[in-house]
């Protein structure tokens, strides 16, 4: 156009060639963050009727609250993970620890907070933290959830059960909050990039 490059996907599909104006793979990471919302609510309502009938298995019901909400948890930190390695440079080196690394170490090596507290703030000139440090600690919620579903790591407290702990996580999981925390942090450094499409579920 007059004022920007785009880039077009040339791709087949069963032997048939198009071309595809590229999208953001982060908004579609996003998309199954935030239709697992009201999906989350939908399986929650079904697994609250199994708690007043002995005679439905409540297992059943509670994996799907289980996978609904391991999606929203896990697709939103890979909408904000893959957001973060976008905003670093391409073609720069990056000032990391007073060294000059490029953006293959950053993404490869750097822990989560350094990323999110230090590198992108500094490399964006503008600290999503420091705005909004409740939002912040949302963000490190999502983060510390994310790990918990994706290793899984018993802990035995009385011999017998080992997933209490995650299990309770799930049914109190704030879903909602942590995916407009999301949505907020990237159209920070991003504006305008996560817009909402029409269905049931608002995040504002």
């Amino acid at each position: 156009t007059d004022k920007e490059l785009l880039g077009f996907n040339k791709l087949k599909y069963k032997q048939k060639p198009f071309l595809l104006l590229e999208p953001n793979p982060v908004t579609f990471y996003f998309s199954l963050a935030f239709d697992a919302v009201s999906q989350l609510d939908n399986a929650r309502a079904l697994f609250k009727e199994t708690l007043e009938d002995q005679m439905t298995p409540n297992v059943v019901t509670f994996s799907y609250v289980f996978k609904v909400a391991s999606v929203g948890v896990i697709f939103s930190f890979f909408a904000l993970e893959a957001f973060m390695n976008q905003m670093l440079p391409d073609y720069a080196l990056i000032n990391y620890d007073g060294k000059l690394v490029s953006k293959d170490k950053i993404q490869r090596f750097a822990p989560f907070d350094d990323k999110i507290n230090r590198i992108i703030p500094n490399n964006c000139g503008k600290d999503f933290g420091k705005k909004y440090p409740k939002k912040m600690t949302t963000i490190l919620e999502l983060k510390r959830m994310r790990d918990e579903l994706t290793h899984l790591k018993e802990k035995r407290k009385n011999g017998f059960t080992s997933y209490d702990n995650v299990y309770q996580d799930v049914l109190d999981l704030n879903l909602r909050s942590i995916v407009a925390t999301v949505k907020l942090f990237i159209n920070f450094y991003y504006p305008g990039l996560i817009r909402n499409y029409q269905n049931k579920t608002t995040i504002k």
